[in-house]
């Protein structure tokens, strides 16, 4: 059975700041206009109770909520309180945990012990030293929100702060955000690939050099930060490594949307309650997410009879036939879907960062092998890696084929105003 734990509430469909990545609002998807501004605590309380029957259904006893937007804390604290008295009420014998991700120019001390007393933890995304947060994290009038953010951060450490998000930025010299993470006083953090694909490209991606072979600027910089991590007694959690580390020592309970091959068991609630796949994936082309599912009108379980949740539920065994014949696939799972889109043939295609990700788990490997006792890596018969070999072993014809119906709905998401070409 299909299980879903984790739900991110777009509780607010606006935000204070306009960054210029933002795949809500600057990758093209402009379905956001229709929705509400804000979620309806009428909204709230029909997705607890949408929440609670499926809970029993499916036996689950513990949810993730992520008030999430646009920004949450647009909305009030008065807001907040009367939602988690509405998942109280509505779903009991369901163990909630509350986590706030934001971008932070709103906190302060009062919101902070609002957290603590509610047992609400928080996120915040901040992308780098000043310069650099400041050129792509910008409120409406153009003026960097780095200051706020800060300041919020260093609020945050001991008082429910749980970790910081980064888009990897690879302008950014590697130990410059290391240092400047460290200064702030970050206990753990996240990095993520930037948003794009095939028909667009993130930023620091050039398409003339997309397929060299040594082309792996991401790979890069991450291995420079690796070893400036690695090298660190006093490191604060970096979870792209650490869970990379776990996969490749063999733990299977270890994935997320892009690495492993778990199943992915994320849902997106819209404001004005619509059921929906990870929002990201609209980065791909306006529309893909949206379906007719509501709280309002359908359960949970409705959501996987949709055909993008299925893909995006599986999309770590849903890949293409390049991904089955790769050596290093059982460790990233063909990476995230939204990197693998291109309107040509839909998400039949290794990701963009293919070749990063080959780069840096072959490093990781390796550099695993390294610390290892050499009897210990001959009597389980562990070998080295070679990042070259391992694209060579890509150039031969396929070994593992894929059917025809996973074909079908691999390619079968076509952005419409597109279609004729």
């Amino acid at each position: 059975m299909k299980r879903v734990t984790c739900f991110v509430l777009k509780s607010a469909s606006r935000c204070n700041l306009n960054c210029s990545y933002c795949y809500m609002y600057n990758l093209g998807d402009t379905t956001y206009k229709d929705q509400p501004k804000f979620m309806s605590l009428d909204t709230v309380a029909a997705l607890a109770k949408r929440l609670h029957t499926y809970g029993a259904a499916a036996s689950i006893r513990h949810m993730q909520i992520v008030f999430h937007g646009g920004e949450p804390l647009l909305l009030g604290r008065e807001y907040f309180e009367a939602c988690l008295a509405i998942f109280k009420k509505e779903a009991p014998g369901i163990f909630f945990s509350f986590i706030f991700q934001t971008n932070g120019v709103n906190l302060d001390p009062t919101w902070y012990e609002w957290m603590k007393v509610h047992n609400v933890k928080v996120g915040i995304s901040i992308d780098g030293p000043r310069q650099y947060h400041d050129a792509y994290r910008v409120f409406h009038n153009g003026k960097g929100s780095y200051t706020e953010v800060a300041r919020a951060v260093r609020q945050g450490i001991g008082n429910g702060l749980v970790g910081i998000l980064s888009v990897l930025n690879i302008r950014i010299p590697a130990r410059e955000y290391y240092e400047e993470m460290k200064n702030l006083g970050i206990e753990s953090l996240n990095l993520l690939f930037p948003d794009g694909h095939y028909d667009r490209l993130p930023e620091g991606m050039e398409a003339a050099q997309l397929g060299d072979d040594d082309y792996t600027p991401f790979a890069n910089w991450l291995i420079e930060l690796f070893l400036l991590w690695k090298n660190d007694k006093q490191r604060p959690a970096i979870k792209l490594f650490e869970n990379l580390l776990q996969i490749l020592l063999g733990d299977e309970h270890i994935g997320n949307q892009a690495f492993g091959v778990r199943t992915n068991g994320v849902l997106i609630i819209e404001t004005n309650g619509a059921i929906e796949v990870a929002d990201s994936i609209r980065a791909c082309y306006e529309g893909i997410t949206r379906n007719d599912l509501n709280v309002h009108t359908h359960g949970i379980e409705d959501i996987f009879n949709d055909r993008v949740f299925d893909v995006y539920y599986h999309a770590h065994q849903m890949v293409c036939e390049k991904c089955l014949n790769c050596p290093v696939y059982e460790f990233c799972g063909g990476g995230f879907l939204g990197n693998r889109y291109a309107n040509k043939n839909g998400f039949d295609n290794p990701t963009i960062y293919c070749r990063d990700i080959i780069r840096l788990i072959s490093f990781l490997q390796n550099d695993l092998i390294n610390g290892l006792p050499s009897d210990a890596t001959v009597d389980n018969g562990i070998e080295k890696v070679s990042f070259e070999e391992i694209l060579q072993e890509l150039k031969k014809a396929p070994a593992v084929t894929i059917s025809s119906s996973l074909k079908q709905k691999l390619t079968s998401f076509k952005q419409p105003n597109l279609l004729c070409n």
